[in-house]
């Protein structure tokens, strides 16, 4: 096996295998990542048995062949080459060789016939979305995901549509039982899709969508036989879904508008960061002292100290003292995109409501800590 490829194109290839590679495995093929030859490129492979990943890009093939290597060694050496090509081959003792001007690297490899299979998504129909659209809606609601690995139906990203002809949406939407996250956005063609109750997608696989979407003006996505697809020009990665119905989420959602609260986003996540200072893993929480258009944070760890801080917002409802998590505000706030936010507040242990001013794409919803 032998081939001439760019370097750079190389470290790209290799570098969207990282995040699916198992690092701690007892299986050793799976810290590797296949690499075959075929018709003028190079084609890469990755999985960790849940989510998996195919990948081709252009080189000029000398001797076809096939082997997998450490997909985090390999990484490591192609980054630190400075040469435009690199020269790669491997031997029949599976030993492979790269060359890039003077440096020259020898790694070990196993054999290709050990590695799982991926199979490809060649007759699934897949649907046009905005690259864009489908990693903002990610990045809305993984942060909310459960990591509690015996409530296995949180544990992902539920992901449905909403609505109905022209006015269809994708919907993600996220809950660890302590707080949820709702987002919308344009469904594109995607607003085809047929999904009859919704799917839950691991959170672990949406963030390798992600990572992709983000980088792609347009993607294309379906689902089928149990998983999630996504596609675009040179990658397709799939995702097992979990096998599990979601809980009615919408009702969690209040009914009831409580007392709102509009404040300026950057103002209180630099307010809450300062607040962070005083959180340890058994202390995290902090209180809202409001009165008149002025919001009192206060935060009190007697392992670490004590912080205090006063915000000018608007509020005109009655004095209030409410607790949150701190680190759940902040990841609720950093997902909003307007400069305002609305916080509408419930007494009691009612959930608080967390909006852009003015958008109503995204919610998330935190639970109030115990005074």
């Amino acid at each position: 096996m032998e081939f001439h490829i760019g370097r750079n194109t190389f470290l790209e290839g290799v570098q969207k295998t990282l995040g699916i590679v198992e690092r701690k495995t007892t299986i050793p093929i799976l810290n590797n990542i296949l690499i075959r030859t075929e018709d003028g490129r190079i084609k890469i492979v990755a999985t960790d048995r849940e989510i998996g990943l195919i990948a081709r890009y252009e080189a000029r093939i000398e001797v076809p062949g096939d082997i997998t290597l450490s997909a985090k060694k390999l990484y490591e050496m192609i980054r630190e080459t400075q040469g435009e090509t690199i020269h790669f081959l491997k031997n029949e003792q599976h030993q492979v060789t790269m060359r890039s001007n003077k440096a020259i690297y020898r790694i070990p490899g196993l054999p290709a016939d050990q590695y799982p299979q991926v199979v490809e998504a060649d007759d699934i129909t897949l649907y046009k979305v905005s690259g864009a659209v489908l990693a903002d809606l990610i990045g809305k609601t993984a942060f909310a995901v459960s990591t509690d690995e015996i409530r296995m139906n949180l544990n992902g990203i539920f992901f449905d549509t909403d609505g109905t002809g022209d006015k269809v949406r994708l919907k993600m939407v996220a809950t660890d039982g302590h707080r949820l996250a709702e987002a919308l956005g344009p469904a594109g063609s995607a607003g085809g899709m047929t999904l009859e109750k919704g799917v839950i997608i691991p959170r672990k696989g949406m963030l390798e969508v992600r990572k992709i979407a983000e980088e792609e003006e347009e993607v294309e996505i379906g689902i089928d036989h149990g998983m999630f697809i996504m596609k675009n020009k040179n990658l397709t990665i799939k995702v097992s879904l979990i096998d599990a119905e979601y809980p009615d989420y919408r009702r969690v959602i209040p009914a009831e508008k409580g007392t709102l609260l509009q404040f300026s986003r950057d103002k209180v996540l630099h307010a809450l960061r300062r607040m962070v200072v005083i959180s340890s893993e058994r202390y995290s929480g902090v209180i809202f002292k409001l009165a008149d258009n002025l919001m009192v944070l206060n935060s009190n760890n007697p392992d670490v100290g004590e912080a205090n801080d006063e915000i000018e917002v608007s509020y005109g409802g009655e004095e209030l003292s409410v607790s949150y998590n701190v680190h759940y505000l902040i990841d609720a706030i950093e997902a909003v995109d307007e400069e305002e936010v609305g916080f509408e507040i419930n007494v009691g242990m009612k959930p608080g409501v967390i909006r852009g001013v003015g958008n109503d794409d995204y919610l998330c919803i935190v639970m109030p800590l115990k005074l």
